[in-house]
């Protein structure tokens, strides 16, 4: 060989090195991006999800799933229901409106949202769709759009997807 294509497989090996050096570095941004986003997330979560816990939030989502309906039947728009009720409803949908958000602009992964609050999102959904269309219609409003996206991804691809996905062992009912 000749000097000229020992210096044209330099000129290409060293091309071909820095070529990987750069996916590798591109790939690694992006990955301590991702893990910079998760750790600011990570109070975000822990914050949102303690506020699932309260005795005040269990309560207002159990009348939010067996009472709500059942007294406003046929259902009415949010603005019209008493303001006691109106609060209930809102400290409720209004949490899984924030989960919805927090999910579409990628703050909070999917899978976590989805395994964590899957089923109650799509009965909460359920229990207010009547009101919230009827007070979208009757005031031109986007009430709780991020609740129903939410609901939508949950039927789309329902909490046990997720749990398949992770692999948990967990007793399924037969």
């Amino acid at each position: 060989m000749d000097d000229v294509n020992i210096e044209a497989i330099a000129d290409v090996l060293a091309l071909v090195i820095s070529l990987i050096a750069l996916t590798v570095s591109a790939y690694l941004a992006a990955r301590q991006t991702k893990t910079a986003a998760a750790g600011y997330a990570l109070p975000v979560v822990l914050e949102v999800f303690d506020q699932f816990r309260t005795p005040e939030f269990f309560t207002a989502r159990q009348y939010v799933y067996h009472r709500l309906n059942v007294e406003f039947d046929p259902p009415v728009a949010l603005v019209d229901l008493p303001v006691d009720v109106q609060t209930t409803v809102r400290l409720v949908a209004g949490r899984y409106d924030d989960l919805g958000k927090l999910v579409a602009h990628g703050i909070i992964d999917e899978d976590l949202i989805i395994g964590s609050n899957g089923t109650a999102t799509r009965k909460v959904w359920a229990a207010v769709k009547p009101f919230v269309l009827l007070d979208r219609r009757e005031n031109n409003a986007t009430t709780w759009c991020y609740l129903e996206d939410l609901a939508r991804r949950v039927e789309r691809r329902p909490p046990r997807d997720v749990y398949d996905k992770l692999r948990l062992d967990y007793t399924r009912q037969q």
